[in-house]
C-alpha cells in the first residue's frame, strides 16, 4: 500500500475540486506543484470558474486505467494563450487534432 493522499480545493465548507494521489502521496512529490497552481491564480478566479474546476476535479486521472483502455482521450491544451484540442479515440488513433473553434464545428451538437 503506497502513500495516499486527497486533495481539496473548497469555498466556505463547500468542496469544489478534489484529488486523490493513490501511490506515492508524499507532501514533497505534490507540494510544489501545488503552491505552483495556488501562486498562479486567485480565489477570485477559482470562484469564477468553480463550474470549470469541479468539471475537472482530476480523479479520472487516476482512475479507469491507462489511456490505452479509453475509448477517447480528449486533450485541451491551454499552455499557447489558446485552445489546443487533440482527440484520440480507441487505440490512440488520433480523431481531431486543432483549434477549439474547428473542434466546436466538428462536434458541437448544440452550437
Amino acid at each position: 500500500m503506497g502513500t495516499r493522499t486527497r486533495i481539496t480545493l473548497s469555498n466556505e465548507g463547500k468542496i469544489l475540486a478534489a484529488t486523490y494521489i493513490h501511490m506515492d502521496g508524499h507532501v514533497e512529490k505534490f507540494a510544489p506543484r501545488l503552491i505552483l497552481a495556488l501562486q498562479t491564480t486567485t480565489p477570485a478566479d477559482i470562484l469564477k470558474n468553480r463550474q470549470l474546476f469541479q468539471f475537472f476535479a482530476m480523479d479520472g486521472l487516476y482512475d479507469g486505467g491507462g489511456d490505452d483502455g479509453m475509448s477517447y482521450v480528449c486533450d485541451v491544451d491551454i499552455s499557447q494563450n489558446q485552445y489546443a484540442v487533440t482527440l484520440s479515440g480507441f487505440g490512440q488513433k488520433l480523431l481531431f487534432q486543432g483549434t477549439l473553434d474547428e473542434f466546436a464545428r466538428c462536434y458541437d451538437e448544440l452550437g
